[in-house]
């Protein structure tokens, strides 16, 4: 168990860096792209947990498929 809490926690970090960018770049161009600035908290946060939640998802589901 503690080598797939090890991935997890790997793959999260790397993720929530990749995400980290695309919410920089986000921030400087939400008007070219037509998003409201009170909806960007929402694109945010939600974003998150959908790489949080992703990243665990693909590597239990990749541990289950190997086996």
């Amino acid at each position: 168990m503690p080598e797939l809490v090890k991935q997890i926690w790997s793959l999260t970090i790397s993720a929530i860096a990749v995400w980290g960018v695309g919410v920089f770049l986000l921030m400087f161009n939400y008007q070219r792209l037509g998003i409201e600035p009170h909806s960007l908290p929402g694109i945010v946060f939600g974003s998150a947990l959908a790489v949080i939640i992703g990243s665990a998802a693909w590597i239990i589901g990749r541990r289950f498929l190997v086996r």
